[in-house]
């Protein structure tokens, strides 16, 4: 049974824009309610669990997804990350540190905002996912890419976790979900998210409840179901015959 004291995050059973909270969370071993709300099916996708307790939770602004730590109700996501950074020691060392930790935070979060326009938004989505992964896409991955590289730390800001990586490691991955790509251009950046594959503190989350769970809600165009990354195979040059005779006149 939770503790009165313990802390509830309520959200969408999806990962969306509160899996970076869980992972902190997960990673620091903090126990905490995980309130999870079920949208309804097609064609309503009914939002009745959320709607029946929105307002009687004590929150100044009802939104998910939210926060309660004791007598402090939160909602925003990003507002509800930094607080958990701040709470756990995972906002930097020094005032240089936390601002660029809320500096990434802030451009994870343009990412995951495109990708929601592709991901809900989109009329003609096949159209819509190639831009996104030809065009948008590799603007952010050369962003993030060449951050890795000019800062030389193991994590995108120091060679210690920060709240930031929760949040960067979570969208980028569900950007490489979307992607039929390998990002062998970006090196740093596969190196990096293979590296927060294997932490040791959640590589049984990420491999269990994490990967179980879809990104998006089930009305999406994609990720309304738990998918998988799926590499394109590039088409090979046709094979020449030495012995074919060129064509005559």
């Amino acid at each position: 049974m939770a503790s009165k004291d313990q802390l509830i995050l309520g959200y969408w059973n999806i990962r969306g824009f509160a899996e970076p909270s869980r992972l902190l969370l997960q990673y620091k071993k903090v126990p905490f309610t995980n309130k999870l709300y079920n949208f309804g099916d097609a064609p309503d996708f009914k939002r009745d669990e959320w709607l029946n307790e929105k307002n009687s939770l004590g929150l100044d602004f009802p939104n998910l997804p939210y926060l309660i730590d004791g007598d402090l109700k939160l909602s925003q996501a990003k507002t509800i990350l930094t607080h958990l950074g701040r709470k756990f020691q995972l906002m930097g060392n020094n005032e240089v540190e936390t601002s660029l930790i809320e500096l990434l935070i802030d451009q994870s979060s343009d990412l995951r905002q495109e990708l929601n326009n592709v991901c809900y938004r989109a009329i003609n989505f096949e159209a819509v996912k190639k831009k996104f992964c030809d065009e948008t896409l590799p603007v952010h991955l050369k962003l993030f890419e060449d951050f890795l590289t000019k800062n030389g730390k193991k994590w995108i800001i120091s060679d210690t976790l920060t709240a930031a990586d929760f949040q960067l490691f979570e969208y980028l991955d569900h950007c490489w979900l979307l992607s039929n790509d390998n990002w062998a251009e970006y090196p740093k950046v596969s190196a990096y998210m293979q590296a927060f594959r294997e932490l040791s503190e959640l590589k049984k989350y990420l491999e269990s409840e994490h990967a179980k769970r879809p990104i998006n809600g089930k009305m999406a165009k994609f990720g309304g179901l738990v998918v998988q990354h799926v590499e394109k195979k590039k088409e090979e040059p046709a094979k020449v015959d030495e012995n074919q005779q060129p064509p005559t006149a």
